[in-house]
């Protein structure tokens, strides 16, 4: 056999697999068609890049309202409001020195919620938890008492110790200020976790009669939202609703004196979930000349036959969910696949992986991990998202293989393999 026909040319493909489901998703926009729309809808993404590896969880993409829109140096690094159409609170009479029931009271969801949000295909279920971490309202008066010299001065009056409520009752905490005017008063006030038990109360100074109408509107809130870990969910959208009593004892709760336009308000939950995968591959790399580890020159030279011929093959992969990686070949032994010379001659040859940043099932490196035709392998992010991974197709034939080639010189040994990279998002 020529040294020159034994170098053996392996040729290979890649393919990745995707199933549709337009039929199903066809039905389900008809069915929710049906549905109410809720009150408010709270969005975020999960959507990994591999410009930016580090973002490992979902990003708000909820449209900013209220509050910081109005006031949008109030709200910075982010904080941001979301506009709650309580409608118009409006308030009996109101005394000096009334139980706190019966002054302006306030207690809101502000301790976490947990909202069971679905896949909308699957029904898989995942847990958001949702709390209340301010809460702003604008108070409207129509009797602001005449006389003083500014608006600060007569809505300051109006409270018991003259304290305006740019100074939030205990328990909430400042959280910036607002617009005042002769008959208005803006406000932000902090909700910690307290707040859904303890309520904060501001009493007036005087007797404030129904005839000056007393009431709240503008309603937004700031909210903590707590979302679960991405990289255990499938690609997709889940939604979820949480509705909330408006009532005495209820879940926003104004006290005894309130009048509320509405008896509840609901808030729809809905999470995206966009895992990323790519695998890149360049063309020179689809194909494999087997060859000796330090090449044919010791062999031309007169030395022994090479024990092993082998070829690395390099791609780049992304991913931020499970794959599954099967092999498949044109000649196999029911096991590991197998060079042909077209004459009746066949060895076998073995495809292993290496992939940094990668696990196997039993959390072990995926490094010369060996594919064989009899079994699927579970492999995943060893940190969720692994982008750029810089990987190796290592496939090799192994001593017996190559003195069975040596056997038949004049031969050109060949064989097609297959290895389908099938990621896990749905």
């Amino acid at each position: 056999m020529s040294r020159e026909c034994l170098r053996c040319r392996l040729k290979r493909a890649l393919a990745r697999c995707a199933v549709g489901r337009m039929a199903t998703c066809a039905w389900l926009l008809v069915a929710s068609g049906l549905a109410l729309a809720a009150d408010v809808r709270i969005t975020a993404e999960f959507k990994p890049s591999v410009f930016n590896p580090g973002k490992t969880a979902f990003i708000n993409t909820t449209p900013i309202s209220g509050y910081c829109v109005n006031y949008p140096g109030e709200c910075p690094n982010g904080k941001f409001t979301i506009a709650l159409p309580l409608g118009t609170v409006h308030f009996g009479e109101l005394l000096p020195g009334a139980p706190n029931r019966e002054s302006i009271y306030f207690r809101v969801p502000s301790e976490f919620v947990d909202v069971t949000v679905r896949h909308a295909v699957s029904g898989e279920p995942a847990i958001v938890r949702f709390r209340v971490s301010v809460f702003s309202a604008m108070y409207q008066i129509d009797g602001l008492a005449s006389g003083a010299s500014d608006a600060y001065g007569a809505h300051a009056a109006l409270w018991q110790d003259g304290v305006r409520w740019v100074y939030p009752a205990a328990p909430c905490t400042y959280s910036g200020v607002g617009g005042i005017g002769w008959d208005f008063y803006h406000f932000a006030w902090g909700t910690p976790p307290v707040t859904h038990t303890t309520p904060c109360v501001k009493k007036p100074s005087r007797v404030i009669p129904t005839r000056e109408r007393f009431r709240l509107t503008n309603h937004s809130v700031a909210y903590e939202l707590v979302t679960p870990n991405p990289f255990g969910m499938k690609n997709g959208v889940y939604r979820g609703s949480q509705v909330f009593s408006v009532s005495p004892h209820g879940d926003f709760d104004f006290g005894d004196k309130a009048i509320p336009s509405r008896s509840s308000i609901e808030l729809e939950f809905e999470l995206t979930v966009a895992h990323h995968f790519q695998l890149d591959m360049s063309d020179a790399a689809r194909r494999a000349v087997l060859e000796p580890p330090r090449g044919w020159g010791e062999w031309l030279a007169g030395a022994a036959a090479p024990t092993r011929l082998g070829r690395d093959l390099g791609f780049v992969l992304s991913l931020s969910a499970p794959v599954t990686v099967s092999l498949g070949c044109a000649s196999t032994d029911g096991r590991r696949c197998r060079l042909d010379n077209g004459q009746g001659s066949r060895v076998p040859y073995s495809v292993a992986l290496s992939i940094p940043g990668i696990v196997t099932n039993a959390a072990q490196p995926v490094s010369r991990l060996e594919m064989t035709t009899d079994q699927i392998r579970s492999l995943s992010p060893a940190q969720g998202f692994t982008a750029n991974a810089k990987s190796r197709i290592h496939v090799e034939a192994g001593e017996q293989s190559v003195a069975e080639m040596i056997k038949h010189p004049g031969s050109k040994y060949a064989d097609v393999f297959t290895l389908t990279f099938d990621a896990q998002t749905d």
